[in-house]
């Protein structure tokens, strides 16, 4: 079949390359359609339910709203995880399903279990939009530069402008605005006014909630028209409404006016936000999946700018974070680290053949193989991104390895046959390599099929890789056996002088023969056992090497978190805030600050008020991220009461999916009691700090803060005869607040709001004061009837799986992840004692770290045996194919040895270079073996130290060629390990080109070596 393949490539020459220029063309023009990421999608699916339950504390928020949410998605089918959150009025429950779940079917399960929960009157609840994970595209930051503009207007201007015109771009999947403060009309009555003009709360509630309105009256049939009726009543001016009357007493009406206060007001903040400094309000974009994040940018750039000239004098719209520039910092990188190494390739092919022609046949395997490859990513729905182009950089020196065989096999061919047909000749020298490279190619393939075992993360992450590899080494195959005859039939000429080397081929083959070849032969048995001294001397280096999930990412910005003293104020959390943007603005390299305190309203990243977060943006070209970071940490963590955890953006939202928690190590004590999981995490965090290399160690913020009770003391309440749920709704629109009505202002809405004045509600004492009415009509103040006192309750309630739990969190300065966990681990279990009910569990990325190598090493076991089983279908010999497979120790050695030196510790990317460096050590192995036996079984060749001196040096062009085309065209990654880009592939190219260094060199004694010691019965059996 391969033959024919062959010979009607050769016959149908302009057929071919029509359909090879056909598929460049294509695969060129699609590679500007695909979208373009920094990452793959690694979006977990994960439905949110998000619920707002004004003024209920998170002790009612669990019980009331919480716990029935997660009895009734508890039973959802493919459910993996259940997280939530109980905080002051808000209840957030992720429902993560198992990778590969329709998002889309999820929310629709959860909405029907949601619909038969009943939640408190008051409470709102709905599922955010879909988004991913990093789906946090922009930060715009919003600031008046001559403070004409207050921070609540900028809200109303960043609320009803700007957002309106970016949520209507396609691809804009949420904007959520944060800072300045909701504008609110509050009627806030003063009771005394009230009893004085003998006025009752339900009163002045009833006439605030009709001060303001539209209606209809239907339609006028008037003849042959009709006329629409509408009554319109609608105001949003202040002394309109303080106008309306309550009610009349004799002939003289009581207005809103005389009994209370109509004024502009702020809707209770949760949170606030500051752009370099100045008070303003800061809009974060998110994206919807399968959006071209840049694109997308490009999109809200444009639209921004078109705004600029219509926002008011002094207003600024500044970006903050642009996920964008990492993106194409990225992209720029590798496409430098694929130009260089294709640049590198073909250098490498001429000094080798010394011909242009060669030369260039060889090459056009690259553009054909990665035009199908792109043809392939637009129909498996993949995109561009780092880990595509990453494939593609491993591979570029791989892709010409079968045209290398091919072409000097025919090139040399036709050089020796000058009186033969060409095409004869070009097909049967064609034909001769095509099984090994067949199986050459196969067992690449092969061992890059673990890869599609991985799962979550880091299979999202190297799946992408393998499919780049895989598609283009088929590809590549393919072409070496239509193209690449076609190409040699129209551009290679036989006759001419005899067949010879040029300076740099005879200069090798001259010290291979003389030494490897000579050690090899003449002591084999000595040569092994040198060569598995040095295989223990590398095993050896592993367990002195750290262990950690990824790289760190360089992404030119970072995400601070500054936390102060659960129960601190916003106005506290706002002082200390800006006096850390003021320290982080005196410190080199630093760009831009953007502060969020708290949390945006709709927004499920939930943060306490008394938690700062800072984007900070670094100029690029600056000093190294580390120094920076450094310098970071030891002067915010000079800020007295705070807590300090410095990280990247991408890295803080893979950590948040891994463990729930946004930091590498995350340690969840779960158990009933609140008071008793505090405990127990005191004492975790206080050994970790003991440990070294664990940096940023935070207990979550779930302590007691302070509460006002206000507890109805049921004896005097019948005395007075107070109804306990009429006390409550009272006190609770008093000084929470009441909502009742929604006023228009043209496009705009506001919420006409009944509320008491700050006076009446700073305190205990002025709290007791308050008048309640009983049924009689009478007013009492409310300590007659209740209890009023100070005290303690939990800032927030978090869960897991229907159990409470309290997180401690880490980061380690160290590479060894593992080994850090694994002393904080022991120390825990040793000190720490659980009462029953109560235990730990270790998560983040370590664990999925230890899960993923657990994985690849099964199904690496997988692929050797089918590797042996593919190799003995080939040799027809136990002992030959288990030669071949020799090369994937010798390729570990080189592997293990230079990762110990460049990178120092093992990561899954290291992991992957392994995979991907045995495939390609292997090959060498078949093709030395494989012309060993074609020597013997076509050109009279027995089996000689001759003969095995003759193949390995004909071989030896090819088998060089090839590692170091692999190898070289790894150099831009090799060289590059703290690029945008380039942080993950690093220590796969590092073990790829230590492995083939090795590999290479070895072979060439070892192969040699083994074959004479052991291939003589096998080849006589395969004869």
């Amino acid at each position: 079949m391969l033959n024919s393949l062959i010979r009607f490539s050769l016959h149908h020459r302009a057929l071919v390359l029509m359909i090879a220029l056909v598929v460049m063309l294509f695969g060129a023009q699609t590679l500007t359609e695909l979208p373009v990421e920094v990452l793959p999608d690694m979006t977990k699916p994960t439905v949110t339910i998000l619920t707002e339950a004004p003024g209920l504390a998170p002790e009612e928020v669990e019980t009331l709203v919480t716990q029935p949410l997660e009895n009734a998605v508890q039973g959802v089918g493919g459910l993996d995880r259940l997280r939530s959150n109980s905080d002051v009025g808000l209840s957030l429950v992720f429902a993560e399903f198992g990778w590969g779940t329709d998002i889309y079917r999820a929310r629709q399960l959860v909405q029907e279990r949601m619909q038969a929960v009943k939640l408190p009157e008051n409470a709102k609840s709905g599922m955010t939009p879909v988004s991913s994970l990093m789906g946090e595209i922009l930060l715009v930051g919003l600031k008046s530069t001559n403070g004409q503009m207050t921070p609540p207007e900028l809200r109303t201007l960043a609320d009803w402008t700007i957002r309106r015109r970016l949520q209507s771009l396609s691809g804009v999947a949420e904007v959520l605005t944060i800072g300045g403060g909701v504008r609110q009309i509050q009627v806030q009555p003063d009771p005394n006014r009230l009893a004085a003009h003998a006025t009752s709360f339900e009163e002045i509630e009833a006439a605030v909630a009709l001060a303001s309105g539209n209606a209809t009256s239907g339609y006028l049939q008037a003849g042959p028209r009709e006329i629409m009726v509408r009554n319109l009543g609608m105001t949003t001016r202040l002394e309109d409404i303080a106008q309306t009357v309550i009610k009349t007493v004799g002939d003289r009406p009581v207005l809103i006016s005389d009994v209370a206060e109509v004024k502009h007001g702020i809707q209770p903040m949760r949170g606030d936000a500051s752009v370099n400094g100045t008070p303003g309000v800061i809009l974060s974009i998110d994206k919807a999946p399968g959006f071209d994040t840049l694109k997308l940018t490009q999109q809200v750039e444009a639209a921004l700018e078109e705004l600029k000239p219509t926002l008011p004098a002094g207003v600024t719209a500044e970006i903050l974070f642009r996920q964008g520039d990492f993106i194409e910092h990225a992209i720029h990188n590798l496409q430098e680290a694929i130009r260089d190494g294709a640049i590198m390739v073909a250098i490498i092919l001429f000094l080798f053949l010394l011909n242009v022609r060669t030369t260039f046949i060889t090459l056009m395997a690259m553009p054909l193989s990665f035009a199908v490859t792109i043809l392939t990513f637009k129909a498996f729905g993949v995109s561009v991104n780092s880990m595509t182009l990453g494939g593609l950089a491993v591979a570029i020196g791989m892709v010409v390895d079968d045209a290398i065989v091919d072409v000097e096999n025919v090139w040399r061919r036709l050089r020796e046959n000058p009186s033969k047909i060409r095409l004869d000749i070009i097909a049967t020298a064609s034909s001769e390599v095509r099984n090994s490279i067949l199986y050459a190619t196969a067992l690449v393939i092969l061992v890059f099929l673990p890869l599609f075992g991985l799962e979550g993360i880091e299979g999202r992450l190297f799946t992408p890789i393998a499919i780049a590899t895989i598609t283009s080494m088929a590809a590549s195959f393919v072409v070496s056996l239509t193209v690449i005859p076609v190409l040699c039939s129209l551009l290679l000429k036989s006759g001419g002088k005899a067949h010879g080397d040029g300076f740099v081929i005879k200069a090798m083959k001259w010290l291979v023969e003389r030494t490897f070849l000579k050690m090899a032969l003449g002591a084999p048995a000595v040569v092994l056992a040198l060569v598995g001294m040095l295989l223990i001397a590398s095993l050896m280096l592993y367990p002195r090497m750290g262990q950690e999930f990824l790289p760190a990412f360089n992404e030119g910005s970072a995400t601070i978190s500054l936390a102060s003293a659960p129960g601190t104020s916003l106005d506290q959390t706002n002082e200390i805030g800006e006096a850390a943007v003021r320290v982080l603005q005196s410190i080199q390299g630093v760009k831009s600050v953007g502060r969020r305190a708290g949390r945006a309203e709709r927004d499920d990243h939930v943060m306490p008020v008394s938690v700062n977060e800072f984007d900070v943006e670094f100029h690029e070209g600056g000093r190294p991220r580390d120094e920076v970071f450094a310098e970071i940490r030891a002067r915010l963590g000079k800020m007295p009461g705070t807590f300090l955890n410095i990280g990247q953006p991408i890295g803080h939202r893979l950590s948040h999916m891994l463990s729930g928690v946004s930091a590498k190590i995350a340690v969840k004590v779960f158990g009933p009691d609140l008071a008793v999981l505090r405990e127990k995490g005191e004492q975790i965090r206080d050994i970790a700090k003991t440990i070294p290399g664990l940096t940023d160690v935070i207990l979550e913020a779930q302590v007691p803060i302070p509460q006002i009770k206000i507890e109805v003391n049921r004896e005097r309440a019948v005395a007075y005869g107070v109804q306990p749920g009429s006390l409550n709704e009272q006190v609770s629109a008093l000084i929470g607040g009441k909502v009742l009505a929604e006023l228009r202002e043209g496009q705009r809405t506001l919420d006409l709001v009944l509320r008491l004045p700050e006076t009446w509600r700073d305190s205990p004492e002025k709290i007791g004061e308050l008048l309640i009415e009983t049924d009689q009509g009478r007013r009492i103040p409310l300590r007659l009837v209740a209890d009023i006192r100070e005290s303690l309750g939990p800032n927030v309630i978090n869960r897991e799986n229907t159990q409470r739990r309290i997180v401690i969190s880490a980061n380690t300065s160290e590479r060894d992840l593992e080994g850090v966990v694994r002393r904080w681990e022991a120390a825990v279990k040793e000190q720490v004692k659980f009462p029953e009910g109560y235990f730990p569990r270790f998560e983040g990325e370590f664990q999925a770290q230890q899960a993923a190598a657990k994985r690849i090493a099964f199904y690496f076991a997988l692929v050797l045996v089918a590797l042996t089983v593919l190799l003995f279908s080939y040799f027809r010999s136990l002992s030959l194919a288990l030669q071949v497979m020799l090369n994937i120790p010798l390729a570990l050695m080189g592997g293990l040895a230079l990762t110990w030196w460049l990178v120092g510790n093992i990561s899954i990317a290291t992991i992957v270079g392994f995979i991907a460096v045995g495939g390609v050590a292997a090959r060498n192995g078949i093709m030395m073996i494989s012309h060993y036996l074609h020597l013997m079984q076509h050109e009279g060749e027995g089996f000689t130290r001759a003969m095995i001196v003759r193949g390995t040096l004909e071989r030896l062009v090819p088998v060089l060629m090839t590692a170091l085309s692999a190898g070289i065209a790894l150099i831009p990654l090799l060289l590059a390990a703290n690029e945008p880009g380039k942080e993950i592939l690093h220590p796969v190219a590092v073990v790829i080109a230590g492995g083939l260094v090795s590999s290479t060199l070895l072979d060439l004694m070892v192969t040699p070596a083994v074959f004479f010691l052991f291939g003589k019965q096998p080849t006589q059996t395969t004869a």
